[in-house]
């Protein structure tokens, strides 16, 4: 099967599409957020704005994922769309309308986290839901291709945009992306939940998705290891501006770095389509890649020329976007279609859960200390935390373990 056969179905084309707009707003935000907190208040207020988001978006994660398991995916992403379409025009008009800009961007980055745990579970669960196993690699490769491409392009014009017009012009850029998402989505069939009655209350349902993961020692292992992971990852996104910075750079070069990383990204989200990673394979090449990744980020702090970062940047696209694909694919052909939402917000919460301490301390570190140091204290948390998913055989098995609550359909092979 190749990335054709996947780009031939209709609903999964127009998703792509649809979210592929949604991300691209969602890039402009971003970059054009990013460069004004980190102008105007450093890199504590910069670290605060990661923090804003990560408190309105984890308490609702795990409730997001549950009314994805209850509700057609495709309706609650479309309320998401809608909802923060209208919370990123009402903060437009406050910062025309001369309200504090920090303060204003904030508020506005905690409320769209809030409605995000709800469209991220819904995307997520909503591609198996139109995709056939055998060609849920190639559509995940194609999601990625999708998301790169959103997340290349987005900073180029966030950074030309807010030099240009400022921030308010970007998130009027946003709103228009949400509108056209929720637009798209409005195409798409109502695909009904395949779930049994009986399991009601929210404790239950916790405990039926955590229960399933206890029966996965790669996706147990993968949300512990991504816990810590991205303790050093977020304290590293504090530190790129002020890598801009310190080469007498501004926010177009800052556009560039994103662009470039999302530009390798979509490479390696390709590459893992053309070339599908078998399951007795997919865990090894995972950890590989991720260690690979952490290699890459300490060596954009270096005393080096830009464009030589850039290179960096690139590669460590690359093996990104490769290992997305490897792991989208291995939640989307080992998670039973009822308990998606629920797992794929249980997988978030545990891989994000220290993000809204972690942009604080980055902030803290660079102020203190400098960006070189805290790059190698963060890549050095990164490396020995992913050592285990080489370590243990169990953790790099990426593929579904037969349980007695929780046995393999027909639609879920295993590797020989």
């Amino acid at each position: 099967m190749g990335l054709a056969e996947a780009w031939d179905i209709p609903e999964f084309r127009r998703l792509l599409i649809g979210n592929g707009v949604n991300m691209l707003g969602s890039s402009i935000f971003i970059i054009g957020m990013g460069w004004t907190i980190a102008e105007v208040g450093g890199p504590k207020a910069y670290g605060m704005v990661f923090t804003a988001y990560f408190l309105g978006h984890l308490p609702l994660l795990f409730y997001g994922g549950m009314v994805v398991d209850r509700m057609p995916r495709r309706t609650v992403a479309l309320i998401s769309d809608f909802s923060q379409a209208v919370l990123v025009a009402l903060a437009m008009f406050a910062l025309m309308a001369g309200f504090d800009v920090i303060n204003t961007l904030l508020v506005i980055t905690f409320l769209t986290g809030g409605a995000g745990a709800f469209s991220i579970p819904a995307i997520g669960a909503l591609v198996p839901d139109l995709v056939e196993e055998e060609i849920l690699p190639q559509a995940n490769a194609l999601r990625g291709v999708a998301m790169t491409a959103a997340w290349m392009l987005g900073p180029l014009i966030g950074g030309f945009t807010v030099e240009q017009w400022g921030i308010e012009f970007c998130l009027f850029l946003d709103v228009l992306t949400f509108l056209f998402s929720g637009a798209v989505l409005w195409t798409i069939s109502e695909i009904p939940i395949d779930r049994e009655d009986g399991v009601e209350s929210l404790k239950e349902e916790v405990a039926e998705a955590w229960a399933f993961v206890k029966t996965q020692p790669w996706l147990l292992a993968g949300i512990v290891m991504f816990m810590i992971w991205h303790i050093g990852d977020s304290a590293i996104e504090i530190g790129i501006p002020f890598i801009i910075e310190n080469k007498g750079l501004g926010a177009k070069e800052f556009g560039i770095f994103g662009a470039v990383g999302a530009g390798g990204a979509m490479i390696g989200s390709l590459f893992a389509g053309f070339r599908p990673i078998s399951k007795k394979s997919r865990g090894l090449v995972f950890y590989v890649l991720i260690g690979g990744i952490a290699w890459c980020m300490l060596m954009w702090a270096m005393p080096i020329p830009f464009l030589l970062i850039l290179l960096f940047v690139l590669i460590e696209g690359f093996l990104g976007g490769t290992l997305g694909v490897i792991w989208r694919t291995t939640m989307s052909d080992s998670v039973d279609q009822h308990l998606r939402g629920r797992v794929n917000s249980l997988d978030a919460i545990g891989s994000l859960i220290f993000i809204p301490f972690a942009p604080l301390i980055g902030g803290w570190m660079i102020e203190t200390t400098n960006v070189l140091t805290t790059f190698t204290l963060a890549v050095s948390i990164m490396v020995l935390t992913t050592m285990a998913g080489l370590i243990v055989p169990s953790f790099r098995r990426f593929e579904r373990v037969n349980s007695d609550l929780f046995p393999i359909n027909d639609s879920q092979t295993q590797s020989d």
